[in-house]
């Protein structure tokens, strides 16, 4: 895949760079207890999520760059979120733990995926929502709505676990298939 190309250049893809770059001035924000001006940044982190995805397609736009920048830039902004959080402001290990090692676990898995097959992986609906509600506890914390966060925590835990093992059952799927085909070039 060329990285560098007209197709790649687009608004969408645009967007997810911006939300990358989002996490020097959040943690820059967090750091300082701004979390008025965090709070700000994080909407338009949010509000650039769902823009990529809305003019990628509106655009007809969609890229093989997009589908991989885009779950890279939420994966990118939010692990740095909740280490800066966890870091300066107490926002709990555990919860950093299991976002950080979720998202770990889908790049290792779409990497190994594309490196033996330069197949993508798509994020799927599952995933896309505990992003969602994922950023909801985040920005519940910073908000210091903290029995709403109790709340959002069940959620983002509940919609973790679910996309966790949808993506699991992707990546077994491909590793049988794989294994039969090897075996069957025999």
């Amino acid at each position: 895949m060329e990285l560098i190309s007209k197709k790649n250049l687009t608004f969408s893809n645009f967007l997810s760079f911006v939300r990358i770059i989002f996490v020097v001035p959040a943690v820059y924000f967090i750091a300082i207890n701004r979390n008025d001006w965090l709070i700000a940044l994080t909407i338009v982190g949010m509000f650039t999520d769902w823009a990529d995805g809305f003019f990628a397609r509106k655009l007809n736009q969609v890229s093989d760059m997009g589908k991989i920048l885009d779950p890279v830039a939420d994966k990118i902004l939010i692990g740095g979120l909740v280490i800066a959080l966890y870091y300066y402001q107490g926002f709990p290990l555990w919860l950093t733990l299991f976002i950080v090692l979720r998202d770990l676990f889908i790049v290792i898995g779409a990497t190994l995926i594309y490196d033996k097959s330069k197949l993508i992986i798509s994020s799927n609906w599952p995933g896309k929502i505990s992003v969602s509600f994922i950023a909801l506890a985040i920005f519940s914390f910073i908000a210091g709505w903290h029995p709403f966060f109790g709340y959002t925590i069940y959620l983002a835990i509940a919609a973790i676990v679910v996309s966790a093992l949808l993506y699991t059952k992707v990546f077994y799927n491909y590793i049988s298939q794989k294994n039969k085909s090897d075996s069957s070039a025999k």
